[in-house]
C-alpha cells in the first residue's frame, strides 16, 4: 500500500507468529540496501534529485529488484523460507502508472508471490500517520501523489494478471490488520 499504511508493523508482527510456530520467514523491503536501492533511498530522501522521467526511478526499483530477488528471494525460497516483502512488483506498478508510465514499460521477470496483501487506506490518514513520526516528508509523501498512487493501487487490485491481490482496509488498528492477515495464511 501507500505509505504509512503499515507495511513495515504488519510485515514484522507476521513474522514474529511465524517464527514462534518454527517457521523459518524472511522479512524483506524494497528499496533494498544494495547500491541500487541506496541510490533509491537517497532520492526519496531529497538528498540527490529524482529523474525527470517517472520511468527512470521506476527503472531503479526494477534493477534494485532483480538484484534482490537473485540475492534475497530466491535462496530463502530454496530453503523453503516464507518470504515478506514490504513492497515489490505491484508498488511499482502503481506508483509507475499513477504518474504516467506505461505497464508495459514496467513489465519485468519477477518471482510471482503467493499472495500480496495491498493494505488500503486513505491518503489523508497516510499523511496523519507520516507526519505522526516527526521525520521530513519522502518523495512520494505528499497528499496529492498518495492519492494517485492509491487510486491506481485500487485500480491494479481487480486486475487478475498481476496474482491474488487481497485489499485489506487499513485504517484499523495494526492489530486488526495482522489478525485479519493471520486468519487469511491459515498456518494454525
Amino acid at each position: 500500500g501507500i505509505d504509512g499504511c503499515g507495511k513495515t508493523t504488519v510485515a514484522t508482527d507476521i513474522a514474529t507468529r511465524l517464527k514462534k510456530l518454527d517457521i523459518p520467514v524472511v522479512v524483506t523491503a524494497e528499496p533494498t540496501d544494495g547500491s541500487i536501492g541506496k541510490k533509491i533511498q537517497s532520492i526519496l530522501k531529497h538528498e540527490i534529485s529524482a529523474p525527470q522521467d517517472p520511468a527512470d526511478i521506476q527503472k531503479l526499483y526494477i534493477e534494485d529488484r532483480l538484484e534482490h530477488i537473485k540475492k534475497v528471494i530466491a535462496p530463502a525460497l530454496a530453503k523453503e523460507k516464507v518470504v515478506i516483502s514490504q513492497r515489490y512488483t505491484l508498488s511499482t506498478y502503481a506508483y509507475g502508472m499513477a504518474f504516467g508510465v506505461s505497464a508495459k514499460d514496467l513489465k519485468h521477470d519477477a518471482l510471482k508471490p503467493d499472495a500480496t496483501f495491498l493494505l488500503d487506506i486513505p491518503a489523508e490518514t497516510a499523511v496523519e500517520r507520516i507526519t505522526g513520526r516527526g521525520k521530513a516528508l519522502e518523495y512520494f509523501e505528499k497528499l496529492e501523489r498518495l492519492k494517485k498512487i492509491r487510486e491506481q493501487y485500487l485500480k491494479l487490485a481487480k486486475k487478475k494478471d498481476l496474482g491474488k491481490i487481497i485489499v485489506i482496509d487499513a485504517s484499523v488498528s495494526s492489530a486488526a490488520v495482522v489478525q485479519r492477515i493471520w486468519k487469511m495464511l491459515n498456518f494454525e
